[in-house]
């Protein structure tokens, strides 16, 4: 443990912020690009849950590539994808087409997303890992803290509309963000390439050779010491089936190397993979990270993609209604009626308050996520979990009781300050309770169940918002809340002891 691992740390955490840039994107392209496609709240609401739905189908796919071929390759080709399909979101002209590029984008992120957690914690220690993985929710609050900034940089300033208002192909300020938000995803592969490939998926891949250089160059750069110094000389390789080990030398001359796998060999261990992750004692445990994550996005994901919406809605409400306090529900009421009724004006611009809000909500996480990689290991991964899903249960039912903008933007800090990092203490349980072999699927299995939730969630906000917004923020709080009491049967670990 050394500078090899804050190194990693940094590459790590630029992936993360990058995921948290790319998930967040379409969060002010809600209010921006409102009258290019002339967007009702059901649309809104289709627009989010689209690349949701390009999560949940990718993220079984990403698990299952990084447990077969490898974490780091399956976190870059992620990136690239996203990469990809944000530049190509940014030029098309129709909704649906628009709806596709997106479903790709969320197809794309969440493999790295999902992913960039077993890849770190696979370089880690067990007295090191829960702070370290930790630490990469700071990085998740910056990259949700940049989204503003690029935003109001961009969308606000003329320059970047780059045609004519009549002419046949639009390419308006709105879309020149959405391509930028994507140039990060290509950067950060740069960063991760010089890093290697997990040592510890070498070494249950029955690659005990490469897992050895790999710890080879970690001990190299953590002691400036030569790698010929390092006085492991053959590591212990687990069988396929985990039941038996055997010596693997890792000598110059290739002795007692295994033969790659063939393809009906990945094909079995595969099944064996799967099998293991739906015996018990794992399935139970699956089964109820699955339900706290549904829960913990279903409310997130929904209430982080519309809180820009939502402050555009208070700024509008301001200007048709000067000096009138209102909670959420009847602001939303009331703009949506106003425009039922037909304003004259579709609005272009949005108000400098939705940026500055917007940015305010964002920095309140970053003291929560500090707090939590300093005390995680002193006040424990469980009772940490439960402490937030309630308290952040408890904030979602608050937003019934606002009746002013200020107040509306108080309890959203709070609200975010605390459910941003839920997810990362999630990971962190899953990274301890699955086995390694399994880890990576039982992460992606858990991160399709949670955007199965913020698919459903923003759906459901999207057509209630207008007129029975009370509905979904009472979701939003019974989910966080029941979630929070499951949460107190997770054991500590299932991993056996290993020997000293």
């Amino acid at each position: 443990y050394g500078w090899f691992q804050w190194l990693l740390l940094g590459s790590c955490g630029a992936v993360y912020a990058v995921c948290a840039l790319s998930t967040t994107t379409l969060s002010f392209v809600l209010p921006a690009a409102e009258c290019d496609f002339m967007l009702s709240s059901s649309d809104k609401g289709r627009l989010t849950a689209t690349p949701l739905i390009g999560m949940c189908v990718g993220s079984y796919f990403w698990g299952n590539l990084a447990d077969a071929r490898g974490r780091k390759k399956a976190i870059v080709g992620a990136l690239l994808l996203d990469a990809c399909a944000a530049f190509l979101s940014s030029v098309v002209q129709s909704f649906p087409a628009f709806l596709a590029c997106r479903f790709f984008s969320g197809f794309g992120i969440i493999g790295a997303t999902g992913l960039i957690f077993p890849y770190f914690g696979d370089f880690l220690s067990l007295r090191h890992r829960d702070v370290m993985l930790c630490r990469l929710e700071v990085f998740w609050t910056i990259g949700t803290i940049l989204l503003p900034g690029i935003a109001w940089l961009i969308i606000q300033d003329p320059r970047f509309n780059l045609t004519a208002m009549d002419a046949d192909f639009q390419y308006k300020s709105w879309r020149v963000f959405v391509a930028a938000c994507g140039l990060p995803s290509l950067l950060v592969v740069l960063l991760l390439m010089p890093f290697p490939e997990s040592p510890r998926y070498l070494l249950h891949s029955n690659k005990p050779e490469q897992a050895l250089v790999v710890l080879q160059r970690i001990f190299r750069v953590n002691t400036k010491l030569e790698e010929k110094d390092f006085p492991v000389e053959s590591m212990m390789c687990a069988s396929e089936e985990g039941e038996e080990e055997e010596v693997v030398s890792a000598d110059t001359n290739g002795n007692e190397t295994k033969a790659p796998l063939t393809w009906s060999a990945r094909w079995h261990a595969f099944w064996l993979r799967k099998k293991l992750l739906v015996t018990p004692p794992y399935i139970g445990l699956l089964v109820l990270c699955c339900f706290v994550d549904f829960g913990l996005m279903f409310s997130y994901y929904t209430l982080m993609m519309w809180f820009p919406d939502l402050f555009e809605r208070f700024s509008q409400f301001s200007s048709l209604y000067p000096g009138v306090s209102a909670g959420v529900c009847e602001v939303s009421a009331n703009v949506s009626r106003s425009e039922i009724d037909g304003r004259p004006d579709c609005p272009q611009v949005i108000d400098d308050k939705v940026y500055i809000h917007t940015l305010i909500v964002a920095l309140s996480c970053l003291p929560t996520a500090l707090w939590v990689g300093l005390t995680i290991n002193m006040v424990g991964k469980k009772l940490m979990l439960v402490m937030m899903l309630i308290s952040s249960g408890l904030a979602a039912l608050g937003l019934n009781l606002v009746r002013s903008s200020l107040e509306n933007l108080l309890l959203s800090c709070v609200f975010e300050a605390i459910v941003s990092c839920t997810e990362a203490v999630l990971f962190c349980v899953i990274c301890e309770i699955f086995p390694t072999k399994v880890a990576a699927t039982a992460m992606a299995v858990t991160v399709m169940s949670g955007r199965v939730g913020a698919i459903v969630g923003n759906v459901v906000f999207g057509a209630l918002v207008d007129q029975h917004c009370i509905v979904p923020i009472y979701m939003f709080g019974s989910l966080l809340i029941s979630s929070g009491m499951l949460c107190i049967i997770l054991p500590k670990s299932t991993r056996p002891e290993r020997p000293q």
